[in-house]
């Protein structure tokens, strides 16, 4: 596991792939490949502070949850 200091910055690119839009853009790719449930995750890792999941959660830890209707 990598140590990251309260302090270290992020790099522009790990700050791109850490957003909430990369995420909506990774999910929104997973929806077009087929899957008819995505959702996004709040971690409290700071390297990766969201996470896709192809399944419905039900939690406080959900951000954004896409279905098909």
């Amino acid at each position: 596991m990598i140590a990251l200091h309260d302090h270290s910055p992020l790099s522009p690119k790990r700050r791109t792939l850490c957003s909430r839009e990369n995420a909506q853009r990774v999910a929104a790719r997973m929806m077009d490949d087929g899957l008819d449930c995505v959702s996004i995750l709040r971690t409290s890792n700071p390297l990766q502070p969201l996470r896709v999941v192809a399944e419905s959660v039900d939690g406080p830890e959900v951000e954004l949850e896409m279905r098909l209707a």
